[in-house]
């Protein structure tokens, strides 16, 4: 007969599935990978001709946590793919007007009034255009000369109800002052014979974006050199990167550039040609979505229906110069490949010389890198349309097929003053200008406290909050890692007490609880703000269960600790809140792990023997134990400080050791010590406003009794005295009153008290 094993039951699973918010559907849909457990992911990246601002930031910080949530929470091997535009209307414009604007500095040996009258002459045309239609509505004038800068302000642009037409006039505002500064400046400086070459470039560099406007209208078409459009390009492409750098956002896997991929580029246009959905017209290729949004496998508009012929959203899609272009088929119909005009950067292609349209370039850099079908394309919410629906529209149409993407992530606006962050309307604050007034770390957590896909206002609000967070992660860090290191350096006892009583399972059922809801809130869309919140009351409840144990005077349980600590540390490792460091290739030489041990441990060490040399000294010198204390002090605010050690002194007089960051350390002394010098400055004011008081007080005391009622102050009041000084009759002869006599032997029995003090004063 044989043995039957008992039945096994199956446990049930209740693990959340991942659901993003798509914008495909506008709605939260489960994450399925087309291919296994990899994800083949795009993200839109750059368009390099200016510094990034913190909408950038926005956007990247945010696909970083994301990403990093896929790879090192969700453990799907992600290909992260990210592109820059390096061929773009708006590079092309910019470096044009930045190689005439240097042109002119340059050519411009002496500072002239023919010089200044020119600019002037910029100036004022260019207040017309961007002033002229306000100023008819509004004020019902108009400029006429460029002193009228002066007769209106930008509290005056408030009155507009459109956000955007306010925050572009506040920018043409600014141009204009600062051009209209600079021509005042130059004038003054001509009087003076101030005409140097020099003072010149001042005032052309003062009107940077008057003059470039003005010649590249006049001189555009003449500046052919392809290293003009490369270089401006390059550099702000170099600082992009440093900025990614700086803010701890991971690199790319792989980094596409446009003016790297034309050959590609034509290719796949040919190809959507081919397929019939493309047509050449007047040297330019153009999209038919006509032809497309008609054929029964295709739909155009996938992701934003409702925008579908929004004349002004396409018009920004195609670019300042591609607006010029003709031969359309269609209104809808946009640029595969635009005819390069005098001016342009331009490379061959079956329909002559001409450079990509902005939508293909991503199409196809996507597709050459991860393929036909991709699992999600990420890039900022007011990309939708038309960029990213084109972008869908073009793909489908080269490969035919109905899906070329699964998933679209969109994050929301970072707005500023209620207005989106724009570098067309200046209203941006940079990632460098942000970086001097909070740590990487800090923007961060202030994404994480938002949810990713809504709109966020930066504020200094938003930044208290992170901040305050912040400290609450550091401070738990801090005091877990010194419960653990002073229990550990303590020798080893065996107890029958196995130290986990009712408060240490409680405590460890907490951290049960909270790695369930972080990971629900993380399949919920990234949740973060959720995410975070949980670990929050976690950290909570962790300090609650370390002061109960210090008033029982009881041990932490240091098991429950650390792995409560372990599990927050992979959560903000997650989040992107430790630093990161290149993973070396192969295996780890564990010869070197742990670095050379006389170089960490050498100025602890220098720091120990310093101090033992001055308790020893104290003690042969037999030195008052004043002195002794205040070594111990200086060892604690001073000496330890500087190697980023914390000495928390207790009740039971035995010191808490933490590490904590040494900048941090420096900062709370200094607070510390301006505190104390506050407050010994308040002594001293108070000192000398009691010393001073004294001093009036005896000047007072200087008359004898006998003198107080014939001072100046009261000869005029009375007219005859008695033997000891006091008035028997005022100034009209008349007695003096009872009434009048109790006060006044009142004032004269104060006078002998403070004449006695004074008496006194002097002996001393």
């Amino acid at each position: 007969m044989s043995v039957k094993q008992p039945t096994w039951y199956k446990p049930s699973s209740t693990q959340p599935k991942l659901k993003v918010y798509n914008t495909f559907t506008h709605e939260k849909d489960e994450f399925i990978p087309a291919n296994g457990n990899v994800v083949n992911w795009y993200c839109c990246g750059p368009t390099v001709y200016d510094a990034s601002h913190m909408g950038h930031a926005r956007t990247f910080i945010t696909f970083d946590i994301l990403r990093r949530i896929m790879q090192d929470y969700f453990n799907y091997d992600v290909n992260y793919v990210m592109n820059v535009t390096d061929i773009d209307d708006k590079i092309i414009l910019r470096a044009r007007q930045t190689f005439l604007v240097n042109q002119k500095k340059e050519q411009s040996n002496q500072l002239t009034n023919e010089l200044v009258n020119e600019i002037e002459g910029y100036l004022l045309e260019y207040m017309k255009k961007q002033f002229n239609e306000f100023l008819n509505t509004s004020k019902n004038t108009e400029v006429t000369s460029i002193n009228d800068i002066t007769k209106f302000n930008k509290e005056d642009f408030k009155s507009l109800d459109n956000l955007e037409k306010r925050a572009k006039l506040s920018m043409y505002y600014d141009i204009a002052f600062d051009s209209f500064k600079g021509i005042e400046k130059a004038k003054e400086n001509i009087n003076n014979n101030q005409i140097s070459k020099e003072n010149a470039g001042e005032l052309v560099e003062s009107s940077r974006g008057v003059v470039g406007i003005a010649l590249d209208a006049v001189h555009g078409a003449e500046v052919t050199d392809p290293k003009v459009f490369r270089e401006l390009a390059a550099y702000w492409e170099n600082e992009f990167f440093n900025d990614i750098k700086d803010l701890n956002i991971l690199y790319p896997d792989f980094v596409t550039r446009v003016s790297q991929f034309v050959p590609e580029i034509v290719d796949f246009i040919q190809k959507i040609i081919d397929n019939g959905y493309g047509y050449e017209s007047e040297g330019s290729v153009y999209f038919d979505t006509v032809a497309f949004d008609n054929s029964p496998n295709h739909d155009y508009c996938k992701l934003a229906p409702w925008s579908k012929g929004d004349t002004k959203l396409m018009e920004e899609g195609e670019g300042s110069l591609g607006i010029k272009l003709g031969g359309k088929k269609n209104p809808a119909d946009f640029a595969l490949w635009k005819k390069s005009k005098p001016g342009e950067p331009q490379w061959q292609s079956p329909w002559g010389f001409g450079r990509p349209g902005w939508h293909i370039e991503c199409s196809v850099m996507a597709s050459r890198v991860l393929g036909p079908n991709i699992d999600i394309h990420s890039g900022g919410i007011d990309l939708a349309f038309p960029h990213h629906d084109n972008e869908i529209a073009q793909s489908e149409a080269h490969f035919d097929n109905k899906q070329w993407m699964n998933y679209f992530l969109h994050a929301g606006h970072l707005h500023i003053d209620g207005q989106k962050m724009s570098k067309s309307l200046k209203n941006f604050v940079t990632i460098q200008e942000a970086l001097k007034n909070y740590t990487a770390n800090q923007i961060r957590w202030m994404f994480l406290l938002h949810a990713w896909d809504s709109v966020l206002d930066y504020k200094d609000s938003t930044m208290t909050e992170a901040i305050s967070v912040e400290r609450t992660f550091n401070n738990f860090f801090v005091n877990v890692k010194a419960i653990i290191n002073e229990q550990k350096s303590k020798a080893k006892e065996f107890t029958a007490d196995n130290n986990y009583t009712n408060l240490e399972d409680e405590l460890f059922q907490n951290l049960k609880q909270c790695q369930n809801a972080v990971n629900a809130a993380l399949c919920d869309n990234f949740d973060t703000v959720s995410a975070v919140q949980n670990m929050l009351d976690l950290i909570s409840k962790v300090n609650v269960y370390i002061t109960q144990n210090g008033k029982q005077k009881k041990e932490a349980n240091i098991q429950v600790l650390g792995k409560i600590a372990r599990f927050i540390t992979k959560m903000i490792k997650c989040f992107g809140l430790t630093p990161d460091t290149d993973a070396p290739i192969g295996f780890i030489d564990t010869s070197s792990v742990g670095g050379n041990k006389e170089e960490i441990a050498m100025p602890y060490l220098q720091v120990l023997s310093k101090f033992r040399d001055n308790v020893r000294n104290l003690a042969i010198n037999k030195k008052d134990h004043k002195e002794l204390l205040m070594l111990c002090d200086k060892l604690r605010d001073e000496d330890l400080v500087d190697l980023g050690i914390s000495l928390d002194d207790r009740d039971d007089g035995v010191a808490l050791v933490k590490f904590v960051d040494r900048e941090t350390l420096i900062k709370q002394r200094e607070e510390k010590l301006e505190k104390e010098r506050q407050k010994k400055l308040q002594k001293e004011a108070k000192q000398a406003a009691a010393a001073k008081k004294r001093a009036e007080k005896l000047a007072k005391g200087k008359t004898p009794p006998n003198e107080l009622f014939k001072t100046e102050e009261y000869k005029k009041l009375y007219s005859e005295w008695d033997e000891n000084g006091m008035p028997t009759k005022d100034i009209e002869g008349k007695e003096i009153s009872k009434s009048a006599a109790k006060k006044l032997t009142k004032l004269y029995n104060n006078q002998v008290k403070l004449h006695e003090e004074y008496k006194k004063s002097l002996e001393a």
